[in-house]
């Protein structure tokens, strides 16, 4: 269907935005499926509809801004319905309406909307905007105009479009990706605004246009460097810059299978009361792979909130679902958890609020419901290492940690974790590590071996080492020569090792000779 006025025929997802009955919407995912294109007809079309409305299209920087939407606004929008005023940048519509071009580069440019009524609020490029910002533009949004009844689902209203990554990546990921599924509808909690949410994802496919008219687009973002060709190609929100694992669904995540009979079974734990507490069993292979095949997550529904459950319920409680999952027909398990590993702060004493004093620790509580808690080694820099050895992808191989699929809050968490900014070896604590802490608990108690990689010193590097020994050039050279002899001659061992003694050498590589 051809927008009236305009030289726009919305595309199948473009159209799925403009019908769309939600009043929240994000229109999200990889680069090139029409999603600025697409906020800007919305624009055009809204101020059309309703006298006196006012509508703000945000970017983060003005020369984004500019470059994106005030510039092809210019060539788009036909002059014998609205006015463009170059000194306000804003359009005038001869119905009153108004569409407002504005930026909020730095968190403190946000107050400049104070006194702002906005009626429809597009926000371009949603993740280079942090949490604050969306969350304060967000409450702008009021409408006291007499809006159509046939409107009123709509207006006040808001519609975000964005590629995953940027500072904005996790509150966006937990607002629309990991609460309502794809196209379908679902009212956010009071606490975030209340509307009605969508998300709508895009995809370079998507827009026929573009695939036709620039083929060769597809292949420059592959030749983008990761974590960029995967969010920006395949629309992939798990992955990101400064994500701290490299976890992925392709890989880490797995089908639920029945657990062998004689597995070994841990449950691993890491307290929380104002915060979630996180609770994860697994089972162990004879290969030492570790499968995290159930979960317990004690949140309220909101990232990052706990359900401020006492020790006692929480054991009573756990002691409960012991008895329902294993002895499922999934998990096929008769037994419960051989070794039960927690964080030290288990054992500290709790304050006694009635009787004055110090109380009893969480261990001692849940040893008193039966449930008897091992210390875990919460060593800081080795756990986090020793879950990264577990992560990571082998050639052909399954990784060493995987999760059932039904494990939704460790795929969920892990996936959003950022490494700490003062310190790119460690992960910033400050975020929704829950259940990265109690992963730690069984990496640490099943440990795989670290080996540092031998630091190989570049040509020009022993040069100067040389040098600076004052060894002579001959002797330098000489030193070289008998170095790679001993790198030769370590090699052929190495081949000798894997494929026995019989070898040719062709063209200074060894190779094994294989009989037919």
């Amino acid at each position: 269907m051809e927008i009236p006025r305009l030289n726009y025929t919305p595309q199948p997802k473009q159209m799925h935005l403009h019908k769309s009955p939600a009043n929240e919407i994000l229109y999200g995912g990889s680069a090139g499926p029409g999603k600025s294109h697409a906020l800007r007809m919305e624009a055009f079309m809204w101020c059309n509809r309703i006298p006196g409305l006012q509508v703000y299209l945000f970017r983060r920087t003005y020369p984004e801004l500019e470059k994106n939407h005030i510039l092809p606004s210019l060539e788009q929008f036909p002059r014998d319905v609205c006015t463009y005023k170059k000194g306000d940048k804003r359009w005038e519509f001869h119905n009153d309406s108004m569409l407002h071009f504005c930026h909020c580069q730095y968190e403190q440019n946000v107050f400049q909307y104070q006194g702002a009524e906005i009626h429809l609020l597009l926000i371009d490029e949603l993740t280079t905007f942090t949490e604050f910002i969306y969350d304060y533009l967000r409450s702008r949004v009021r409408c006291a105009l007499d809006v159509p009844e046939s409107y009123r689902n709509k207006i006040p209203g808001i519609i975000c479009a964005s590629n995953p990554g940027g500072v904005g990546h996790n509150f966006v990921k937990e607002r629309w990706i990991d609460f309502v599924k794809p196209m379908e509808l679902q009212r956010a909690p009071g606490k975030e605004g209340g509307m009605v949410r969508q998300y709508i994802p895009g995809l370079l496919s998507d827009n026929a246009v573009l695939m036709r008219t620039d083929p060769e687009y597809i292949h420059r973002l592959d030749a983008l460097p990761e974590p960029y060709r995967t969010a920006y190609k395949d629309g992939n929100w798990d992955i990101f810059m400064g994500q701290a694992f490299n976890f992925s669904r392709d890989h880490h995540v797995i089908r639920p299978i029945p657990i062998p009979q004689n597995a070994p079974i841990y449950m691993t734990y890491d307290w929380g009361f104002g915060k979630p507490f996180s609770i994860g069993w697994w089972w162990v292979d004879a290969d030492g792979r570790l499968y995290r095949f159930a979960e317990w997550y004690g949140w309220n529904g909101m990232p990052n909130e706990g359900i401020r459950w006492e020790d006692s319920r929480v054991a009573e409680e756990l002691i409960e679902m012991e008895r329902g999952f294993f002895n499922n027909d999934i998990l096929n398990y008769t037994k419960g958890p051989q070794v039960r590993l927690a964080g030290h702060d288990c054992w500290n004493k709790k304050p006694d609020y009635k009787g004055g004093g110090q109380g009893k620790s969480t261990a001692e509580v849940f040893a008193e419901k039966g449930i008897y808690l091992t210390k875990g080694d919460s060593s800081r820099d080795l756990k986090i290492r020793q879950f990264r050895e577990r992560l990571r992808i082998r050639e052909g191989e399954m990784p060493m940690l995987v999760v059932y699929s039904t494990c939704e809050q460790f795929i969920r968490t892990v996936t959003t974790i950022q490494t700490d900014p003062k310190n790119v070896e460690y992960i910033d604590d400050t975020g929704e590590c829950h259940t990265f802490d109690d992963a730690c608990h069984i990496c640490m108690a099943r440990p795989m071996p670290l080996k540092e990689p031998k630091k190989i010193k570049t040509m020009a590097e022993l040069r100067i080492d040389y040098l600076e020994k004052g060894t002579h050039e001959d002797q330098f050279h000489a030193q070289m020569a008998k170095e790679e002899d001993g790198y030769d001659r370590e090699f052929e061992r190495m081949m000798r090792d894997r494929f026995g003694e019989r070898t040719e050498q062709v063209d200074a590589y060894t190779i094994n000779t294989v009989d037919d």
